[in-house]
């Protein structure tokens, strides 16, 4: 249930962010800006308008609501951090944890021979 809202939050403040960017008026100069006397311009102090902060907030609360949505989904599923305990601690102890399981899709490759067969000479 905390999914689909998550989910719903984020498909709107994406919406948003989008609006927000596309109605916010461009500065003009582009990359040019970087180099010689756009520098001022493009650094300098000016006031932020609502329409950036706006941005900037909603920036934000999306990142936010990424982060806690990968987390719920890892709960979900089960998926714990790579650096957590094992699940047992007897396998942690006795070593006889199960194997990993083998790389998809290299299962039916002939294996490789650790010598070079000699090749016929010919006479």
């Amino acid at each position: 249930m905390l999914i689909v809202i998550g989910s719903v939050l984020l498909i709107i403040v994406c919406l948003a962010l989008i609006g927000l960017i596309l109605i916010q008026q461009g500065k003009g100069g582009g990359l040019i800006a970087l180099g010689g006397g756009g520098v001022e311009q493009a650094f300098g102090a000016h006031a932020a308008t609502l329409a950036q902060k706006a941005t900037a907030v909603l920036g934000i609360v999306f990142l936010v609501l990424v982060i806690v949505m990968t987390k719920l989904h890892q709960r979900e599923i089960g998926v714990t951090p790579a650096s957590s305990p094992p699940a047992s601690s007897e396998e942690a102890q006795s070593g006889t944890a199960e194997p990993d399981a083998p790389t998809p899709g290299t299962a039916d490759l002939p294996e490789i021979p650790s010598e070079p067969e000699p090749s016929p000479e010919k006479e």
